[in-house]
């Protein structure tokens, strides 16, 4: 346990902390109502620092001056009557030049439009040798006003940050004090020389430099985000020998209502640290930590958000205890390991928000918030998307229905999306794997074909396994879509009735996964052990096929209670016997467009065992197919299953789609493929 001085500043007790270097220390100190900073002999050396450095940048708007009397001298020696012209159309020039930093800082396009010019002159003047012209006086000018006005510039900067330094270390009394020195200064040197004409304009292109330092130093000190680079470093040097948290663990630290000038915060872990209350922040080292947001700052010190804008705002870690977030809008916020316990969040929008377990919402009053805003002009809003949604959160109703939504697994794809792989590749992961929420998921472009896809998960899931298992089910789909095959989900045949709850539970969205995979209305296939095939209804049923079974290859295995034997277990001409002999009973009966289904039946096996290019294991999945289409075939119109004729369709498209278009196989299907499945009845 450190320890820290107590003294007495009027009626309280204030714990002084000047000075002190906790760095890189782990600290488990109350430092409500400490006053930080630094001690008086530091300001005091501050103070001389910046006066002595005025005694030299005082001399640099004299330069500034006396480069632009040069000129003047220079043009009035030449002609009187030409001089008096030119007088006030460079005093013009020069003045406007100190106007663009003011207005736009010291970008690259003020920095051009005096630099380019004081060039091209300079070369101009140079390669034309007219020095003693007087015709092209304001020409030989040009580099001798350029340089006038970057030598004021150089001292503009230099005012800026003497003022910055003075002001954030010794408040504007100092401030005060170095401006009216700087003020003598210039004068004393301008008038050392002379008190000519030329004395009066040097000392009034000086005075121009001094007021536009001072002007800039208002508006770094103020925020203006052109000059925040010379905020940030006048911060830094104001700092110096102040109280430093430099690296600390500051986690659950309390600084209520304390005083928190020049002290440096940087690399500092504020998770869940408390500043309510706390004053001069803005003249601390905050660089890295939340509280360098001057937003966040202000939230963090006042607890007061009401309708304000965070859209995008750091707040990983912020202690938000008790803070009014009523109608705030806290779109795509990172508010990881932040805590919430006892705020209002009434009204407020929380789309895209980042939030994890560590998020505290304990006793949060909510009666309902938003999922969605849309900006309609400068700083208005429409909500939408309101949870819940009918009626209000009941007091402890919000944390239990964040806590079930706020887990997610977080997948990138590089090269887009397949939204029949993904879709495909979610209902998959949600079978094999409790704690997908099938009804959560978000999918955002990050541009250049990246997709950034998060997906709904339950507190207690396997992230780990999920997120593998999506990827894996993911890349499976992919491959087997580039080849044109079929997709079918997998199951295990005591997973029927955990799939029959996940269906009532969350149908409508599993519903509309599968329909985006499949092809159309068409029923799919969850295929489980010893080749048994549960057909997913439309209306979310799931029932068994009582039909002959059937291979599609790979490890896809579909086939039903009458299955004895698989594909693989008989010879391919056992299996052509079999095929041929059931096609032979389909001439037997009469039934409509029977002999068109024996006709091409017939010629499809043909062309399968007589095809080249097929592996004989690819020859009796496409047989199997066959003898399904032809037993399915011998029903009556009205008694034929439907799904199971699409799927051994499905299986001879996907089996031709291997090989090429210069199969038999293949040319077969591309011709009458579509026939078949208006004999079946499962196109129009």
């Amino acid at each position: 346990m450190l320890k820290m001085k107590n003294r007495q500043y009027g009626k309280e007790n204030i714990y002084d902390i000047q000075g002190e270097n906790y760095t890189n220390k782990l600290l488990t100190l109350d430092f409500k109502k400490s006053k930080g900073g630094q001690k008086t002999y530091i300001k005091t050396g501050i103070f001389l620092g910046v006066l002595i450095s005025s005694l030299l940048v005082s001399v640099i708007p004299f330069l500034s001056g006396f480069f632009l009397q040069i000129v003047i001298e220079d043009i009035l020696g030449k002609s009187v009557l030409l001089g008096i012209n030119f007088v006030f159309l460079i005093f013009f020039v020069y003045i406007s030049a100190f106007i663009l930093p003011v207005n736009y800082g010291f970008n690259n396009l003020a920095i051009s439009i005096v630099m380019f010019p004081t060039l091209l002159g300079t070369i101009m003047s140079i390669t034309l040798g007219l020095g003693g012209s007087s015709q092209y006086s304001i020409l030989i000018a040009i580099p001798f006003i350029g340089l006038s006005i970057i030598i004021g510039w150089v001292g503009t900067i230099g005012i800026v940050f003497l003022l910055s330094i003075i002001t954030i270390s010794c408040k504007k009394v100092g401030a005060i004090f170095i401006f009216i020195f700087l003020f003598l200064m210039i004068i004393l040197i301008t008038f050392e020389r002379n008190l000519s004409l030329q004395g009066i304009l040097t000392l009034l292109a000086a005075i121009t430099v001094l007021i536009t330092g001072t002007i800039i130093a208002q508006k770094a000190l103020k925020g203006d985000p052109k000059f925040a680079w010379i905020r940030d470093q006048a911060v830094f040097w104001a700092a110096i020998g102040g109280t430093s948290f430099y690296g600390c663990d500051l986690t659950d630290a309390c600084f209520d209502g304390a005083d928190l000038p020049h002290t440096d915060f940087r690399q500092a872990k504020l998770t869940r640290a408390s500043f309510e209350g706390a004053m001069r922040l803005d003249l601390s080292r905050l660089q890295g930590t939340i509280l360098e947001q001057p937003k966040v700052r202000k939230l963090l010190t006042s607890k007061m958000g009401f309708e304000e804008d965070y859209t995008g705002a750091n707040l990983n870690g912020a202690n938000l205890r008790g803070a009014n977030l009523t109608g705030a809008i806290l779109t795509e916020v990172q508010a990881l390991d932040a805590d919430f316990s006892g705020a209002t969040l009434t009204g407020a929008c929380i789309q895209e928000w980042n939030i994890n377990k560590n998020t505290r919402f304990h006793n949060v009053l909510c009666e309902k918030v938003y999922l969605k805003c849309t900006r309609k002009g400068h700083g208005t809003f429409i909500f939408s998307e309101p949870k819940p949604d009918h009626g209000t959160f009941q007091p402890g109703e919000f944390e239990k229905w964040i806590t079930e939504i706020q887990d997610t697994v977080d997948l990138i794809f590089q090269k887009g999306l397949n939204w029949k792989a993904f879709a495909f590749a979610i209902t998959q992961t949600a079978i094999d794997t409790e704690g997908v929420n099938v009804s959560r998921y978000q999918v955002e472009h990050k541009g250049e074909g990246v997709m950034s896809v998060k997906v709904g998960v339950t507190p207690e899931a396997n992230k780990a396994e999920i997120h593998q298992g999506i990827v894996n089910n993911y890349d499976s789909a992919v491959e087997l879509l580039d080849r044109g095959a079929p997709l079918f989900l997998q199951a295990k045949n005591n997973q029927i009735e955990e799939i029959r709850d996940l269906l009532r539970s969350q149908w409508q969205e599993f519903r509309e996964f599968v329909n985006v995979f499949s092809e159309a209305n068409r029923s799919i296939s969850i295929h489980g052990e010893g080749n048994r095939v549960y057909i997913l209804k439309q209306a979310g049923d799931i029932m068994e096929t009582k039909s002959e079974g059937f291979n599609v290859g790979g490890n896809f295995a579909i086939g039903g209670d009458n299955m004895t034997m698989t594909g693989a277990q008989l010879t391919l001409g056992d299996l052509t016997g079999q095929v041929t002999n059931t096609i032979q009973e389909l001439h037997d009966v009469q039934s409509e467009n029977g002999q068109d289904l024996v006709n091409i039946l017939t010629n499809l096996q043909q062309s399968i065992t007589t095809d080249p290019a097929l592996a004989e294991n690819q020859q009796k999945r496409a047989l199997k197919a066959v003898e399904t289409l032809a037993k399915e075939g011998k029903k009556p119109p009205e008694e034929r299953d439907k799904d199971i004729a699409g799927m051994a369709l499905d299986a001879l498209q996907g089996i031709s789609a291997t090989v090429g278009h210069a199969s038999k196989l293949a040319e077969f299907a591309e011709k009458y493929l579509p026939t078949l499945s208006k004999l079946f009845g499962l196109v129009g």
